[in-house]
Order: structure tokens, then sequence, then C-alpha cells
């Protein structure tokens, strides 16, 4: 799936800003949602899209029969569910890198892991499902110099992924804790004992990740 890329109209002025951590998320959104891409009929090649007031316009590439593709121009309204506006309400840019039935893989960037922690609490809230598949850190170290520290999650289970994100943005492995297994496990509805295995598992694999050769 090509580059596709989403926006909002605005013509307030605004400074640069650095971005240093580059996030993919595989996202479910709700098939009784308004946005396109919530039931799509067929394979999605690629979506470009505009908020422009409380309206949504969106060109949907998608795969007709044989090799063929066709453009599909869509106009929603734009209401509390709106995916872009989630990304928008903490200042980020959603890019959406593949489309797959129901589930969604979109990559944004980020000025630091609070800003992480705000847009999963705003997508949790907007989707059925969110998880983190990769963090990617680039750090300017010379002026010139670009290093790049990638964890990879795509490892992980869903479950997996899915319990790894809400600890990070519930501020689990803050120090100290910011939450506790137990309200962890209620919110994702599972036992303490079954949160407590999928996050070492977590942690387990990306140690592992980290020290490949």
């Amino acid at each position: 799936m090509e580059q596709s890329e989403s926006g909002v109209v605005d013509s307030a002025e605004s400074d640069p800003k650095r971005r240093t951590l580059q996030v993919v998320f595989e996202i479910e959104l709700s098939e009784s949602g308004s946005c396109p891409l919530s039931n799509p009929e067929s394979s999605v090649e690629a979506v470009h899209n505009q908020i422009d007031g409380e309206v949504c316009h969106a060109d949907v590439t998608v795969a007709d029969e044989g090799d063929s593709t066709q453009m599909l121009h869509t106009t929603t309204q734009v209401g509390d569910s709106c995916l872009c506006l989630a990304f928008g309400d903490v200042g980020c840019v959603p890019r959406f890198r593949r489309v797959d039935g129901g589930t969604i893989l979109i990559e944004t960037y980020a000025g630091d892991r609070n800003d992480i922690s705000e847009l999963v609490a705003r997508l949790k809230s907007v989707t059925d499902r969110v998880s983190l598949r990769r963090l990617t850190t680039r750090q300017q170290t010379d002026g010139a110099t670009v290093e790049s520290t990638t964890v990879d999650l795509s490892r992980l289970t869903a479950k997996q992924r899915e319990a790894a994100t809400i600890a990070v943005s519930e501020g689990y492995y803050q120090t100290p804790r910011q939450t506790s297994l137990e309200e962890l496990s209620e919110a994702l509805g599972i036992s303490k004992s079954a949160l407590s295995q999928r996050l070492s598992a977590v942690e387990s694999k990306l140690a592992t990740a980290a020290f490949d050769p």
C-alpha cells in the first residue's frame, strides 16, 4: 500500500516542532462507524483524505477484479468518533499504511512519550481496539548524524500488544507506577495472573529482540 496522508484544513500558522518518535499503530474500527474504512468492501490500496470543517473528503483507491484499481470518493460528516480527529486532538498526523478488512495500520510522528500516551487514550475512545506495532526513536547527535532505535513489536501477539499498549499509556512502567496490575486487568477484562503472564511475555520477547545479533 502506497503512502497515504490525512489532514485538517487550518489557516493558522504555527512554528515547526521536531518530532523524534515514529509510531505505527494497529487499529480496529467499529463497523457501525461512519468512516469509509470501517468496513471496506474491497481491498484498499491507498487513502488520501482532507477534513474541511465538519466534512471529511476521502479518495480511497481500491483493488478491482483482476489487477485493476479504481478511485472512490467519499464525503462524510465528521463526528466525535472520527479517527483523524483523534490524531488531530493531540497534534499528530495519521498516515494510512495498510487497510486489511477492519484492521488498519497507521503511522504517525510524536514529540515525546506523553504524546503517545495521550494519543492511545484518545484512540481507545473511538476504536474497537488499538495496539502499538512499532516505535522508532530518532536522535540527532552531532548536527548531521541521526541515530535510530527501533522497537519492533511484530513478534508479539495481538493480545500482547494490546496489554503492552495500555500498560504504557496508563503509566504502569513509570517510576513511581501510575496504575496497578489489578486496574489494568479490569480495563482489559482479564485476570491479574493472565495480564501478568502477557506482560512477562512482552518483556521477554522485547529483551530478546533488543539483543539479537
